[in-house]
């Protein structure tokens, strides 16, 4: 009784440890350098934002000097003051909202590389669950080949068959042997591929649950009418240029007041002054318009190009995965068919001696082959799924 409730506190403790593809990408959004660096930009164009708001501080001027002039009174002069500088408020929110529209573009290219990334760590993750099934799939069919030769070895001891069918049996158990390494090595390296796209040590402990992977399915519904991470990122920038027009066209961007006192010789004076700069007087602002208006266009020229490049990719990859499928869907149903009606009649013909170990050997091969092809369709249905996902830029 103990023994029983030890192996099930075992086996609770061991599916405890299983972690999901959602928790995976939970900890990446709480913990991946990248999504930091994000919430630290965030906060820092905020920053930004209330400092392009917040008056110029106020300027102290000060100077002294010794003056001797003709008369004979002779002595020190002084003069000091504040100077402080005045942006047209309606310059100043312009500028706001252009920055604000380009730290805005700039997170969204970030957000839009943190997803691609997510969509590879999802790619990989099934890649991972699709090695550890090639593992399960070859070794029950190493095991039971191993069983088999084993017969086969006491059959042989017997007389009962060749030393050259028992030497097929061998060889053919060894090439088993070695495709059974070698996807637990494509195991291995797919686990490790994962861990390196995540960045974080989330791997030494846990196994993958596995029970989370999509679905093959033939068609998936989109909205692809919804714009892009890019193209809203090309918005802000447009719409960052559309407010730099309203800065360039006011007849004055700034103003600055002072206020001093002097003491000279034999005068104490009070001087206020008024400082505007005379925009007409310069082509600046003119040729910055039509900067900024130039710019703008590019930014519609390059929106559209890829607006049409992502529908483009997205109806190719859309008939790739229906390829896909149909792929899968072929080589499962051959699988199945080999496995549940062909494979039973030849190893029952090879148990009573009515097929030679060659055809029987063939036969194995041509069903693993039948296997290893579809893990491999099942590998390209999930790589063109999450490039689509990474061209629409959603995550299911």
């Amino acid at each position: 009784m103990r023994l029983i409730l030890f192996l099930l506190t075992c086996n609770i403790f061991l599916q405890a440890a299983d972690i999901s593809l959602n928790e995976i990408i939970q900890k990446l959004k709480e913990e991946h350098p990248t999504a930091k660096a994000i919430k630290a930009y965030e906060a820092a164009y905020s920053a930004e934002n209330r400092a392009i708001l917040s008056n110029e501080a106020l300027q102290l001027n000060t100077d002294g000097s010794y003056a001797k002039p003709d008369l004979e009174k002779s002595g020190y002069e002084y003069s000091i003051g504040v100077e402080q500088k005045f942006i047209n408020p309606s310059v100043k929110k312009s500028i706001a909202k252009s920055a604000r529209y380009l730290n805005d573009a700039e997170i969204l290219n970030l957000k839009h590389d943190f997803l691609l990334l997510q969509n590879d760590v999802r790619l990989l993750y099934h890649l991972n669950c699709l090695d550890k099934e090639a593992i399960l799939q070859y070794k029950e069919s190493y095991l039971a080949f191993e069983t088999l030769y084993i017969k086969k070895e006491k059959a042989y001891q017997y007389g009962e068959i060749s030393k050259k069918e028992l030497l097929q049996l061998k060889i053919e158990l060894e090439r088993l042997k070695g495709d059974l390494n070698y996807y637990q090595n494509q195991e291995k390296s797919s686990r490790e591929a994962l861990a390196s796209k995540t960045l974080m040590p989330i791997f030494k402990d846990e196994t993958l649950s596995c029970k989370d992977t999509y679905s093959v399915v033939e068609k998936l519904s989109f909205d692809t009418v919804e714009e892009s991470m890019k193209e809203e990122s090309l918005d802000k920038k447009i719409e960052s240029l559309k407010s730099d027009f309203g800065r360039y066209d006011k007849q004055f961007d700034s103003f600055t007041l002072s206020a001093a006192y002097q003491d000279e010789i034999d005068t104490k004076k009070y001087v206020v002054g008024l400082s505007i700069p005379l925009n007409f007087t310069s082509s600046f602002n003119e040729e910055s318009r039509a900067v900024a208006l130039h710019k703008k266009s590019a930014l519609e020229y390059e929106k559209q190009k890829l607006k049409l490049k992502r529908g483009s990719e997205i109806k190719l990859l859309q008939k790739q995965l229906s390829q896909a499928f149909q792929s899968t869907e072929l080589s499962a149903s051959i699988l199945k068919q080999y496995e549940n009606e062909l494979m039973p009649l030849i190893e029952r013909g090879y148990q009573l001696g009515e097929d030679s170990a060659i055809v029987y050997l063939l036969s194995q091969r041509e069903m693993w082959m039948y296997k290893k092809e579809l893990i491999e369709n099942y590998k390209k249905y999930y790589e063109i799924l999450f490039e689509l996902y990474s061209v629409l830029q959603i995550k299911d």
